[in-house]
């Protein structure tokens, strides 16, 4: 009986030592180390990759501009100057369109650590409710075992009090046999009630051990989402701040890129008037060159086959009495489409081929210059097809000015053909009149993007402006 008493007793300090730790458990705060990113490395070395760019283009523009400051004034106004300075305008176009792909590359990463923080901060309320439910339920369980603990502590009193040999006075003094049975039947009944009690100790002791390891995953978890949450807050910042930066760095960027351009075209139109070979301005509003290339690409996409076409009569056909009458206006699959006159005939000379200029962006005719009202004529007979003049909301002509194109048929191959005219002084046909080859259409000039009067030709089979080189003889 002394065992079992021992026995119990130590159980009870046990339980008391649990209970303690239990206590200084469920409120630990361990420190908690989240486990990097398995996409940092990548992003990483992508913007290693667009540093070592730009650290190569403004390497390149520092020994383009240590290029151009070797140059004298008088110096300038060279073709030599004039390269240098297209070379330099060509690295900040690199460079600028290196800064795009950045904002670009840092806007799509803040639209992810953007969806990131919602969905770690929606987990954090969902982490945050199951923590506060799991802690009610430990003090449930606590609450309950320490009635337990009661109930069995008043039994060991009471035991301590009334000593064993009570217990064996008890069944010696029994009167009769009866009464023996009777006292060892009770005995025992308590002993099964001692030990029950005992049994529900052990049982809550397990389901507080359960739950307190869940109360410090659940905290542990809740560590770890705000301390992600904080860190994917501060690279939103971080990227942010980048696009404002890069955005700033642009601005700048294009004011030198604007007066740089201006300079070139400049120094560009004043050479072309030593050597009277005039060309285009070769900076032009981007825009713009999108306007009008979506244009002219509507107006030729809207062209039907010649055997389609309801064309004029004869009768109705304007005529220059000194070219041979033909039977039709149009070349129907017939490569004699493609063999064109000079636009300004007895100006032969190419002041820009079709190309590229040396600046690098793209010349899509050939220039003849000539004199301020030069007669333009067709290339080729045809139908007019457009007969414009490109004005902006001030009045001044800009791109091709005024214009015109013809549209003479299709070749052996099925391919309609065209021609554009621009920069006239003065358009001398209309919308639906019929030409033939060597008409007047024109009389040149210098409108919209312009150095000084010349012709630009452009050969255009179906979409495509191909090389009138080609296709030309006097």
């Amino acid at each position: 009986m002394y065992s079992a008493i021992k026995k119990t007793i130590s159980v009870m300090l046990s339980l008391c030592i649990f209970m303690g730790c239990i206590a200084g458990v469920a409120y630990a705060n361990e420190p908690i180390t989240e486990p990097p990113a398995k996409n940092e490395i990548t992003v990483e070395q992508a913007q290693a990759m667009l540093e070592e760019q730009r650290k190569a283009l403004e390497q390149s523009l520092k020994e383009s501009q240590e290029k151009l400051a070797q140059f004298s004034e008088s110096e300038k106004l060279t073709e030599e100057y004039i390269n240098s300075l297209d070379e330099k305008i060509g690295y900040l176009n690199e460079e600028l369109t290196l800064l795009d792909n950045e904002i670009r590359s840092a806007g799509e990463r803040v639209d992810l650590l953007t969806v990131e923080i919602n969905t770690l901060a929606e987990k954090i309320v969902e982490i945050q409710v199951a923590y506060d439910e799991a802690s009610e339920k430990l003090l449930d369980l606590e609450k309950s075992l320490e009635s337990t603990k009661n109930a069995y502590c008043l039994r060991l009193r009471a035991m301590y009090v009334s000593g064993s040999s009570s217990i064996i006075v008890a069944l010696l003094t029994s009167k009769d046999i009866s009464q023996l049975f009777s006292r060892y039947e009770m005995i025992k009944a308590i002993s099964k009630s001692d030990s029950a009690l005992m049994d529900e100790i052990n049982r809550k002791i397990g389901e507080m051990t359960e739950q307190n390891a869940e109360i410090l995953g659940k905290k542990t978890e809740l560590e770890q989402s705000k301390a992600s949450l904080d860190e994917k807050q501060l690279q939103l910042l971080s990227e942010q701040n980048l696009i404002e930066s890069k955005q700033n760095e642009i601005a700048e960027k294009k004011v030198v890129l604007a007066t740089d351009r201006a300079e070139s075209d400049s120094l560009y139109a004043e050479l072309q008037v030593q050597t009277q070979m005039y060309s285009e301005y070769k900076y032009q509003d981007e825009e713009l060159i999108k306007l009008v290339d979506e244009e002219v690409n509507a107006i030729l996409s809207g062209q039907k086959d010649p055997s389609e076409m309801q064309l004029p009569q004869l009768s109705d056909i304007k005529k220059n009495p000194e070219l041979p009458n033909t039977t039709s206006p149009l070349y129907y699959k017939s490569n004699a489409v493609l063999n064109m006159t000079y636009p300004a005939p007895g100006y032969y000379n190419v002041s820009e081929s079709f190309g590229y200029y040396k600046n690098g962006n793209k010349h899509t005719g050939m220039d003849f210059p000539y004199p301020e009202g030069t007669t333009v004529v067709a290339s080729q007979k045809g139908i007019v097809v457009t007969a414009k003049s490109l004005k902006d909301k001030t009045g001044r002509y800009y791109s091709y000015g005024k214009y015109i194109i013809i549209y003479h048929g299709t070749d052996a191959k099925d391919r309609k053909i065209y021609t554009l005219y621009a920069h006239n002084s003065k358009l001398c046909v209309s919308v639906g009149e019929t030409v033939e080859k060597g008409q007047k259409i024109a009389e040149g000039g210098s409108t919209g993007n312009s150095t000084g009067p010349h012709c630009h030709f452009e050969f255009i089979i179906d979409s495509e402006k191909v090389n009138p080189a080609n296709y030309l003889s006097r």
